[in-house]
């Protein structure tokens, strides 16, 4: 068995679930991997406190080595340099191969040993990659997903899922009789899975840049955004320390960083100099089972309340449709909106015309929908009036006790209470 080191590096694309006939989506909750900024590979900031002539003596691309002191433009930088050096380079910087990378602890994982940071800083060609002990998962098959066990065993208790291209820290890795297995963390969920369901190192790290979604941290304030990447083009705007942008691409000594949209709806996207901008890669990561029962029934309480809430819509719509004909005549035997109608071709036309057909009598109305509680009722069911058993007349709920029909020749299309006489039933044909 060997042990391997951590890194912060921990995460899942959960893929659409089947759940009965309706497909969930469970996305899991997202941790990140940083990429610190390069080393002060751009000497110039393009900060507000940057003078004419420190710009044009300073180019942004100029490599300034570690030990020389920075310049007095970017001296609060410093500061802010030492802070994103505490997280683990992983992504598009690692990719330079910068001598100085440097990694601590975050949350609950260890840190990558102080001893291949200083290996790193001796190699002036090659750094260790970040992603040794960072696995990628690589699930083909129509689940999307492979099981984590609690032993190195088929046999082993499922603890959680991990889908495709999801990324885990390997903690050891196990040699068993039907083949290699890694221990790995990835979100919440520590457990087994075997090792033919992920890349490492090299082709763990060219795919990371595929699939991750790189965000750009602003560590300066007051950080001028440009048209180009250079110092001369024209200022769009000004980032402030804590904003978080999503990262287009890195180029030049700058990053190219999506802004949003502008009061048209246009894309604007601007650039930044990249020591001022801690860019990390976020991967999805592993659920456990309670975690991915928690994500289901939470889809299905989304979906509920969307269904209700279109229904509610559509109940609203046939409520102010039928208000427009108040007033237009009641014609017994008629069934027109404007011209005329009796009650049961009013109810008949008004939901007729979202698509629900009904009976032409009000006593055959009260068996085209469900039958509800009177005390139940929602604007747009059907209210039938009897008198000696006999269904004689049908109206349209409208809410708040009160009710739209065609009454009588004397009154016409109207409102009035629901309870203008005792209701008998009412019927739901909306659903």
């Amino acid at each position: 068995m060997r042990k391997t080191r951590k890194l912060v590096a921990t995460g899942c694309i959960c893929a659409a679930m089947a759940v009965g006939m309706t497909a969930f989506a469970m996305p899991g909750a997202t941790s990140l991997v940083t990429v610190a900024p390069k080393t002060a590979s751009s000497a110039s900031s393009d900060h507000t406190e940057q003078t004419q002539e420190e710009t044009a003596s300073m180019s942004e691309t100029q490599a300034v080595p570690e030990t020389t002191a920075a310049p007095e433009t970017a001296a609060s930088d410093q500061g802010a340099a030492g802070a994103a050096s505490n997280k683990v380079t992983v992504g598009a910087a690692s990719l330079t191969a910068a001598s100085n990378v440097s990694v601590a602890a975050s949350g609950p994982e260890e840190a990558v040993s102080q001893a291949a940071v200083q290996m790193a800083a001796a190699s002036p060609t090659k750094a260790p990659s970040p992603y040794e002990d960072v696995a990628v998962s690589q699930v083909n098959g129509d689940d999307d997903y492979v099981n984590i066990r609690d032993a190195a065993s088929v046999d082993g208790e499922i603890l959680g899922k991990i889908y495709n291209n999801c990324a885990a820290t390997i903690e050891e890795t196990v040699e068993a009789e039907d083949g290699t297995w890694y221990k790995i963390h990835s979100g919440s969920v520590d457990g087994y899975i075997k090792a033919e369901y992920f890349v490492t190192g090299e082709e763990a790290e060219e795919l990371a840049l595929e699939i991750g979604k790189m965000f750009g941290y602003v560590e300066e304030g007051g950080l001028r955004v440009r048209t180009e990447p250079n110092t001369e083009s024209d200022i769009i705007t000004t980032l402030w320390a804590g904003e978080k942008y999503t990262v287009v691409e890195q180029a030049d000594g700058f990053v190219k960083l999506s802004l949003g949209d502008d009061d048209d709806g246009n894309a604007v996207t601007g650039y930044v100099a990249e020591q001022y901008v801690q860019v990390y890669v976020k991967f999805d990561k592993a659920i456990s089972l309670e975690e991915e029962q928690e994500m289901i029934a939470e889809a299905r309480r989304r979906e509920e309340e969307a269904e209700a809430a279109k229904k509610s819509s559509k109940r609203d719509a046939v409520v102010a449709y039928a208000k427009q004909f108040i007033g237009n005549p009641y014609v017994w035997g008629g069934g027109s909106l404007t011209n005329g109608t009796d009650c049961s071709g009013f109810t008949r036309g008004v939901l007729g015309h979202f698509g629900y057909g009904l009976s032409r009598t009000s006593r055959a109305q009260a068996g085209d929908g469900r039958q509800v509680p009177l005390n139940s009722v929602e604007p747009g069911d059907l209210i039938f009036y009897a008198s000696g058993g006999r269904i004689f007349h049908v109206a349209l709920y409208i809410g708040g006790g009160r009710v739209i029909h065609a009454i009588d020749e004397a009154h016409g299309i109207g409102i009035s209470s629901m309870y203008w006489t005792t209701p008998c039933s009412a019927v739901d044909v909306i659903g």
